[in-house]
């Protein structure tokens, strides 16, 4: 008998599931649940910190078939370990002949109708897909996902990938798949012309950044650089780069990471772990010694993916940001790095860079199924309210 059975949402389901855990495998009772072999594989079920530990070595063996970091073994830990509000862990993972081929990193929370939801996504708004070796693997995977009859909420997929096409499939006849637009996020293709980033641009946009420059020098010696931080080095580092994020618009708005300790502690787990990894770059912009512009960033997949930046307003006059990013381009270059991936969304000072754009999509899907009830409900009110005041403010004009 599988847990798959019982409806969790249910007072009789939650029992039944508690008795169950006694008498069930050992590996059960530490967090992971199997589900009998199918073609295409054998599904286990991860609900605990200590299962998902278990899965590293297998988790990092198949992130090269992932879309970038955000996919990784790291991130999911890091939300996991970091991140408050996930009340229940459910990521479902494929394997075959002891190796996994299939990744889906899921969370339950209740706030949202106990369904399941991307892990970290609605806290960090970064876009995560599934992680899979094969078509079939991502079937599978998707298949299982149908069988448990639970709500779902992807709320930011890349959209060039087939888990859309492979959950319609899953849950036709089944359940209700709806699909709508996501930020999507910018991307600069990167070749060796950008060893002169400058050269990118119209002689009006080089003289601005001359004068930017120009600026900066006059208030001291100028210094670009970009590290891969030693362990040693990183709470230093993080320290200047967290200080400068207080000094931008996020400290005004009380949203910088120095005053908020669940992301805090999120990013410093991630941060520490993609350096111990030798991943992380951390980019700074200084002027007289003192640091004025930050990017923390990863660099995997022949790609430079911008995690977090900042400037300290004060300086706004010598362009800290534009000035850095210019360097962090050419460092791409000459590194043979194929893209700078902005991660984020597509904002004006973006456009001065790139006009090239990663689409996303959100999937929720309803299963025709009690579970279903809630989440469409809150998600019906949701619409109506946002809909009766459009309509308000359109009458007020």
């Amino acid at each position: 008998m599988s847990d798959r059975h019982w409806d969790a949402s249910l007072p009789l389901g939650r029992a039944a599931a508690r008795v169950w855990s006694v008498f069930a495998p050992f590996g059960r009772r530490i967090g992971i649940s199997h589900r009998a072999d199918h073609e295409g594989g054998r599904v286990m079920l991860i609900k605990d910190l200590k299962a998902l530990g278990a899965t590293r070595d297998a988790w990092e063996a198949l992130e090269p078939a992932a879309h970038g970091p955000i996919e990784h073994f790291e991130w999911s830990r890091s939300c996991v370990e970091g991140l408050p509000g996930l009340d229940r862990l459910q990521m479902f993972t494929v394997w075959d002949g002891g190796h996994c081929r299939a990744i889906a990193p899921l969370a339950v929370r209740a706030s949202s109708g106990f369904r399941l939801e991307s892990i970290g996504v609605k806290e960090l708004f970064e876009p995560m897909s599934f992680m899979y070796a094969s078509r079939a693997a991502l079937a599978r995977l998707c298949d299982e996902l149908a069988r448990q009859r639970r709500p779902i909420d992807l709320q930011r997929v890349t959209a060039d990938a087939p888990v859309e096409d492979e959950l319609r499939r899953a849950f036709r006849g089944r359940g209700w798949v709806r699909v709508r637009p996501a930020d999507p996020y910018p991307s600069l293709a990167i070749d060796s012309s950008w060893s002169a980033p400058e050269t990118h641009f119209n002689s009006g946009r080089r003289s601005d950044f001359r004068r930017a420059l120009r600026r900066a020098e006059r208030l001291g010696p100028t210094h670009f650089e970009v590290v891969t931080p030693a362990p040693s080095d990183l709470h230093a580092l993080l320290g200047q780069a967290y200080e400068i994020e207080m000094q931008g618009w996020k400290g005004r708005n009380g949203t910088a990471l120095a005053v908020d300790p669940s992301r805090s502690d999120f990013y410093s787990r991630y941060f520490a772990a993609c350096c111990d990894k030798g991943i992380l770059r951390i980019a700074f912009m200084r002027i007289g010694g003192k640091a004025i512009g930050m990017q923390l960033a990863v660099e995997t997949k022949q790609r430079l993916w911008l995690i977090k930046i900042g400037h300290n307003e004060a300086y706004a006059r010598s362009s800290p940001g534009t000035l850095l990013m210019l360097e962090v381009a050419r460092y791409a270059a000459q590194r043979g790095l194929k893209s700078i991936e902005f991660l984020g969304r597509d904002e004006p000072w973006t456009r001065l860079w790139t006009e090239r754009l990663c689409n996303c999509i959100q999937i929720r899907i309803y299963p025709y199924a009690l579970a279903s009830l809630v989440p469409f409900g809150l998600d019906l009110w949701r619409w109506t309210a946002t809909r009766m005041l459009r309509i308000w403010k359109r009458e007020q004009r």
